[in-house]
């Protein structure tokens, strides 16, 4: 009796073994927070709607990795326009067109020597940009004023980057983008569309 429980235990402790190397190999892709704009104060303008268009078409494939982000170049832009973007006024229009909202990943040459060995080499690169054209319509939809923002940045990246190191990374990218935008699109509204800015 006391063998048949041995071997009991020790293929119960096998199959535990099993299940935790199962569960330890496992991918899993975090969600990070996004960020919040709603904290500032809104940009108030004298337009009774706000419309956002996008004539940037994401190719879907490499080098193109923009479609491969938690949360893509463009759709956080969409949500900065609803948090900081407000339309009070009647009568006119802001139209939004988003440009370019892409993401390009550039392999970078590999050292070659000794000195290759021992240390982590930056494998790629990825170049972002994201642009958008802000124009005022009249009444009969017409183009009276318009300001327009481009956002560029670069980050270079290590090998053996796990999935999550790489979202991080592309995240931290999108909010970059996305701060320089907040920065420069408020500068603009406010010096070359002050008639159209309520506060």
């Amino acid at each position: 009796m006391a063998p048949i429980r041995r071997r009991f235990s020790g293929m119960l402790a096998v199959s535990l073994l099993l299940v935790l190397a199962a569960c330890s190999s496992t991918i899993s892709r975090s969600t990070p927070a996004e960020q919040n704009y709603g904290r500032l104060p809104p940009i108030v303008l004298d337009v009774a709607a706000i419309e956002i268009n996008e004539t940037y078409q994401p190719p879907l494939k490499e080098p193109h990795v923009e479609h491969s982000f938690p949360t893509p170049p463009d759709e956080a832009f969409r949500k900065w326009v609803g948090e900081r973007l407000k339309a009070r006024g009647e009568g006119r229009t802001l139209r939004i067109t988003i440009n370019e909202a892409s993401a390009v990943r550039v392999p970078l040459e590999a050292e070659t020597g000794l000195s290759a060995l021992f240390t982590k080499e930056q494998v790629e690169r990825i170049d972002a940009r994201l642009g958008v054209l802000m124009e005022i319509l009249d009444g009969h939809g017409l183009p009276v004023a318009h300001v327009s923002a481009l956002s560029e940045r670069s980050r270079t990246l290590p090998e053996g980057l796990t999935l999550n190191d790489r979202d991080q990374v592309y995240r931290e990218i999108t909010i970059a983008l996305i701060n320089d935008l907040n920065t420069t699109i408020e500068q603009n509204l406010r010096e070359h569309l002050a008639n159209y800015v309520k506060q």
